[in-house]
């Protein structure tokens, strides 16, 4: 059952919670899309009664959700683009977007003095934990360094913690917001519909108009289309 125990137990312990979770990562077509998300325990009570797992909220709800926070709560979303999911791999790509959602979350946060001395504690939805210790060889940026006392994996998160759970939210309406903007110069591949997922609409599209450069050219079956055209 979704609920604020593990918000509790580290505000209690004076560690700050952040939870991350992505969308984006079984798309066809579209970055990955990544939110790391802090919320001030004091005022849980003022959050939005129905936050879920984003896959259980429709737009209007999440959109509504979205509206109705404050200052209490800080995120930052950041993505992996198409070039860096067909270069690097979509697990690197994954830990790229979460990695600079994170740095920019808790460079914030530690500006604060209440919170300048404090551990943060990194909760991620799934079961792996990203790479980052290695991703300074894919990034240009190097100095996005995180530091953090601990990073830990929580199965189904966006089910358990109303913090990752606004992570999944906010990056789900983040990133169907950039693909019903990126329908609009690509019409023919109606991404403000399916916002790049592998339905028959989107196969039939392809096979129709090709793959385009917002195609993840390392998915299948985009992969056997775009060799077949090459």
């Amino acid at each position: 059952m979704i609920n604020f125990d593990i918000e509790r137990d580290l505000y209690n312990k004076k560690t700050i919670m952040i939870g991350v979770d992505e969308a984006g990562r079984g798309s066809w077509a579209g970055p990955l899309v990544a939110t790391a998300c802090w919320i001030d325990f004091r005022k849980h009570k003022y959050l939005h009664s129905k936050i879920n797992d984003s896959k259980k909220l429709n737009h209007f709800k999440r959109k509504e959700i979205l509206l109705s926070l404050d200052n209490y709560v800080h995120y930052s979303s950041a993505i992996a683009s198409v070039y860096e999911i067909d270069e690097y791999g979509l697990s690197y790509a994954n830990a790229i977007a979460m990695k600079r959602s994170i740095f920019s979350v808790t460079q914030v946060l530690t500006k604060h003095k209440e919170h300048s001395n404090k551990n943060f504690c990194i909760y991620i939805d799934g079961k792996f934990k990203p790479d980052f210790p290695n991703l300074d060889k894919f990034l240009k940026h190097k100095s996005l360094k995180i530091n953090v006392s601990l990073v830990k994996t929580l199965i189904k998160g966006d089910s358990l913690s109303k913090t990752i759970a606004l992570a999944s939210i906010i990056s789900k309406e983040i990133r169907d917001n950039i693909m019903k903007q990126l329908a609009i110069n690509h019409s023919c591949y109606s991404f403000d519909s399916h916002f790049g997922y592998g339905t028959v609409e989107h196969r039939n599209a392809i096979l129709k108009n090709g793959v385009s450069n917002l195609h993840r050219k390392s998915f299948k079956p985009v992969a056997t289309i775009y060799s077949k055209n090459s």
